[in-house]
Formats: C-alpha cells, structure tokens, sequence
C-alpha cells in the first residue's frame, strides 16, 4: 500500500475487528461447533448476570451501610448541635473521616469536631429549655404532708 490508498470500511462493520477479512472461517461466534457450545454459553451467560446481581447487590448493601454510618454520626452530633448535618458541612470532613480502621464511626473524633465547631460558633448549639420548677404549680411550692390522726386510723 502506498500513502495514497485508503482503506474504505465494509458496509455494516461496525468495529475494525469486523472490517478484517483475513479472520479464519466459521460463524464468528468464538464457541466450539460441537453440540455442548450451546450449554456452555447458556451457563456461561447465567453466571454473567449472577455476577451482575451480586455486583448490584454489594453496590446496594454499601450504600446502605454508608447511610447507617452517617446517621450514627449525625445521631452523635445531635447531642451538641441543633442541626446534626452540619457536622459535616462545617468541619469540612467526609463520613470517611469520621469511621476508624474497622469501618467504625470515632465517637471521640465525632465529639472532637462538634466541640470545635461549638467553639467557633456558640449559637450552632442545640437549644436547652430553661427549668422554672414554680411555673405549673400556681407559684408556691408544694407542703409536705404532716401526719394527722384520720391517717393513723386508716392504716
């Protein structure tokens, strides 16, 4: 061939394995021509799409786990802050930050980071009411009952 000559593509190819000619003869399909091919493929495609499940299976399982991994973590920062999510947001740490070796969530590292986080911004923290033990009871507190004689003579 020289640089002037161009190869034009067979009509319908659609990869430049399929343009080939000089491929061996036979039906192209890669499975041997003897009877057992058809089972081969049928068992070879079964496992394919076990493998395909089980992939979507795990993909599933894992997102699963990471969801439970970040409520616990927001769950901890409930203690301290009034909106749990912003622990991570404000931190500027990702759920895997916050997990240990084992997979984990670091209740230290977790505390570490809502105390900072409360630190810098005080009004972030979770709101308290406040206890007034004479409201609810008319304002004077209750008497302690004295012993009378009506309740020695109903014992």
């Amino acid at each position: 061939m020289t640089e002037t000559d161009v190869q034009t593509p067979l009509q319908g190819a659609e990869s430049a394995a399929d343009e080939r000619t000089d491929l061996a003869e036979g039906d192209g399909s890669g499975e041997p021509e003897n009877g057992s091919g058809g089972q081969k493929g049928n068992r070879e495609a079964r496992y394919r799409v076990e493998r395909n499940e089980a992939r979507s299976e795990r993909d599933a399982l894992a997102q699963r786990v990471e969801r439970m991994q970040r409520a616990e973590v927001e769950r901890l920062a409930a203690d301290g802050l009034s909106h749990p999510a912003d622990v991570f947001s404000l931190s500027g740490n990702e759920l895997a930050d916050y997990l240990t070796e084992d997979g984990d969530v670091d209740v230290e590292k977790v505390a570490a980071d809502v105390a900072a986080i409360l630190a810098e911004r005080p009004g972030l923290r979770k709101f308290t009411p406040g206890y007034d033990p004479s409201q609810g009871t008319g304002g004077r507190p209750q008497t302690k009952r004295e012993p009378s004689w009506g309740a020695l003579l109903k014992d």
